[in-house]
């Protein structure tokens, strides 16, 4: 876990190791929360603000704009932000430093978080 004093997040350091759909992700992120992963159970997709405060400026991270802190495995991640009348959900890209809108049926990585506010 990677607490950001900042923003008061609690951000899952490695992520998921694999790609999987929006609703896969959503999935996914119910079951950390069952088990109670780290000791917590209210993990969620981050929203595209949320995930967008992860950017750096510059490549940091295995020529990814993210903190070295986080794996270097997830070159983007689903945010929780779905854009209902496409079908689609915003994404974080750590490889250029951008947020994009992506079909919620595509594969991308997840980077769970909490608030501790």
């Amino acid at each position: 876990m990677v607490l950001d004093h900042a923003t008061g997040l609690i951000w899952h350091q490695s992520g998921s190791g694999k790609y999987m759909k929006w609703s896969k992700a959503k999935k996914w992120l119910k079951d950390l929360n069952n088990m109670g992963y780290a000791g917590y159970h209210d993990w969620r997709l981050p929203t595209v603000e949320e995930a967008s405060s992860l950017l750096e400026p510059n490549k940091k991270n295995r020529n990814l704009y993210i903190d070295p802190v986080f794996s270097n495995n997830q070159g983007y991640i689903w945010t929780g932000d779905k854009i209902d009348s496409m079908e689609a959900a915003w994404r974080v890209s750590f490889e250029d430093g951008h947020v994009y809108w992506s079909r919620i049926d595509y594969d991308h990585y997840v980077r769970p978080v909490f608030s501790l506010k």
